[in-house]
């Protein structure tokens, strides 16, 4: 695929006929935003030109999230905003891709009438080819086109997949059904697009999966994902590499020592327990139970020292008891994560739990999630007030400016473990900077910081 170059457009393309104005709509994870930002540098190599509001479109592309119920809705909202737009502009055309094209028929149908193409977003070829099709207004502006234009270009932190699809079967997941089966990346392809997003400013690179430490084992030859970062680590293409996500079954001691022995691998993880309950686990088919999971973490603290750990849970899973739900609880309070993604079951048409009935009421799923929001907040004050005092190095990501509520413009970063960072807005700083920074106050949320010197 075709690269665009600090300060080095591609060659303009000839005005007219087949040459779009285009904009990229992008919902859900991360995988999906460098889904994105692979389409758009395809586009941007065939002649097309983004713009940063659909209104200037020409071709707008849809990039669907289906994790949950709402997230097809937000899609199907959208396709119906643009059908809209269609009756009045004639000439518009809109894609769907992402996760939602895999959608079942009768969820579809009603949108298809309003779409002009529906594709994979591992065959962007097929995008190029319905695009040079397509009559298209007159392109006019490519001189006021720059690199700076396309998605995450100069941006510190930037994604890599390594590995798509996903072969597990969690009773409650789509994913593998919209997905498609697991897809490990060859190395060099991966340091490759690593090399061009360093090129471009990209300081810190984080892996991407939907179990990510499933790397390389779909392939006969090639290292699993221990190996490809010992290999990472050893070219240095960038000074900070993240993965995610990882699965608790599949995270062994091989991988911990590469996180520790590995200068530029970070010291923080996203391990998904979903529920603290052996009986929820099973039903959810997580291929584990409370004593394997925390013995897993025993191991990791003692293999990384220092790691943050993030997790995912779910409440309100079909047949989910009170007492049940508490055991979430106390695996919370006894692991003490540092970040807690939580959400309330949603059904999904086609996985096993949708045939179970969604039986927990809805006002029973929204207390239990406050309950967990609760007890997560109070931890993480706990957590992060322990760092007041202590020395972060910290990659500054961007200037905020004031806010509306009061106070100056702020620096805005994070720690090698993940963590939110804020320093005055007049410290000598700039993006892109690794600093070291006294911790002088903490919320749940964020610490704040004062500079000491560039690393």
């Amino acid at each position: 695929m075709a690269t665009v170059h600090a300060g080095r457009p591609p060659a303009p393309p000839t005005p007219g006929v087949g040459r779009h104005r285009f904009y990229i709509w992008t919902s859900g994870c991360q995988m999906n935003k460098d889904d994105s930002e692979r389409i758009a540098r395809a586009l941007v190599a065939a002649g097309h030109v983004p713009v940063s509001h659909p209104d200037r479109a020409s071709f707008v592309i849809l990039n669907g999230c289906s994790v949950r119920d709402n997230s097809d809705r937000k899609t199907f909202g959208r396709i119906g905003a643009l059908g809209a737009r269609k009756r009045r502009e004639p000439f518009l055309q809109v894609a769907l891709t992402g996760c939602t094209v895999r959608a079942t028929a009768a969820e579809l149908a009603p949108h298809r009438p309003k779409l002009d193409l529906i594709f994979d977003n591992s065959r962007v070829e097929e995008l190029l080819d319905h695009m040079a099709s397509q009559p298209g207004p007159v392109v006019d502006d490519w001189e006021d086109f720059s690199p700076q234009d396309l998605p995450g270009f100069g941006s510190p932190t930037r994604y890599v997949t390594v590995i798509y699809g996903c072969s597990k079967r969690c009773t409650f997941c789509i994913v593998p059904f919209r997905r498609g089966g697991e897809r490990s990346r060859p190395p060099e392809e991966i340091e490759g697009e690593m090399r061009t997003k360093a090129a471009e400013g990209a300081v810190e690179i984080t892996l991407l999966g939907q179990i990510v430490n499933r790397y390389g084992r779909d392939r006969a030859d090639g290292p699993d994902l221990a190996g490809l970062l010992r290999r990472l680590d050893r070219q240095a293409i960038v000074p900070r590499l993240r993965f995610l996500t990882a699965h608790p079954r599949h995270f062994d001691r091989s991988l911990a020592e590469a996180m520790a022995e590995c200068q530029t691998v970070l010291e923080e993880i996203n391990l998904p327990v979903q529920s603290g309950n052996d009986e929820v686990l099973r039903r959810m088919g997580r291929g584990y139970n409370r004593a394997w999971y925390l013995d897993m973490i025993a191991m990791l603290r003692d293999t990384v020292p220092g790691v943050a750990i993030s997790t995912d849970v779910i409440v309100g899973f079909p047949g989910e008891t009170e007492d049940q739900f508490r055991s979430t609880l106390e695996l919370m309070e006894e692991v003490r994560f540092d970040v807690v993604h939580i959400a309330a079951f949603s059904p999904r048409i086609g996985t096993v739990a949708d045939r179970w009935g969604d039986d927990i009421d809805p006002a029973v799923k929204l207390e239990r999630l406050h309950r967990c929001e609760s007890l997560q907040k109070d931890l993480a004050e706990s957590i992060n007030a322990d760092l007041v005092g202590s020395r972060q190095q910290v990659l500054i990501e961007q200037l905020q400016p004031a806010r509306a509520a009061g106070g100056g413009p702020r620096w805005m970063g994070r720690t090698r473990t993940n963590k939110l960072v804020f320093a005055p807005g007049k410290a000598p700083l700039a993006p892109s900077q690794i600093v070291d920074m006294d911790i002088t106050d903490a919320t749940a949320w964020s610490l704040r910081g004062a500079p000491v010197t560039a690393v």
